[in-house]
C-alpha cells in the first residue's frame, strides 16, 4: 500500500502532467501569439471526437459520393481539393496533447508500486 508521501508525489505528477497540457481542451498559454486562430466550442473529449468523427464521415461522402457537393461560388475548386482542406482541418484539431496526458495518467495510475 501507498503511504501518504507517495501518493502526493504521484499527484504532483498527475498535475504537473495537466499544466503542461496543451491543445483545445489544455492551456490557453500554449497558444502561439504569431498565429491567427479561429477557435470553437467542445463540451469534452467525447464532443470532440464526435466533430472529428463527422468531418471524417463527410469527407468520405464527398469521396464516394456522385452529386455535386460543392458550393456554387466556389464552382472552380474539386471535390477532392475541398477534402484535402477538411483533413487539413481534422488534423489540426486532433487532441494530441490530451492522448498523451491520457496515456501518461494511464501508466501512472496502472503501476500502484510508483
Amino acid at each position: 500500500m501507498k503511504s501518504k508521501k507517495q501518493r502526493l508525489k504521484t499527484l504532483e505528477e498527475i498535475q504537473q502532467l495537466r499544466n503542461n497540457l496543451s491543445g483545445l481542451l489544455g492551456n490557453k498559454k500554449a497558444i502561439d501569439p504569431k498565429g491567427n486562430y479561429v477557435t470553437f466550442e467542445v463540451r469534452d473529449n467525447n464532443h470532440l471526437l464526435t466533430q472529428i468523427i463527422s468531418l471524417l464521415e463527410v469527407c468520405v461522402f464527398a469521396l464516394d459520393g456522385d452529386g455535386v457537393m460543392l458550393f456554387p461560388a466556389n464552382q472552380n475548386a474539386s471535390k477532392e481539393e475541398s477534402v484535402v482542406q477538411v483533413l487539413e482541418l481534422v488534423l489540426s484539431i486532433l487532441p494530441d496533447s490530451q492522448m498523451y496526458f491520457l496515456d501518461q495518467l494511464d501508466e501512472i495510475l496502472s503501476n500502484p508500486e510508483n
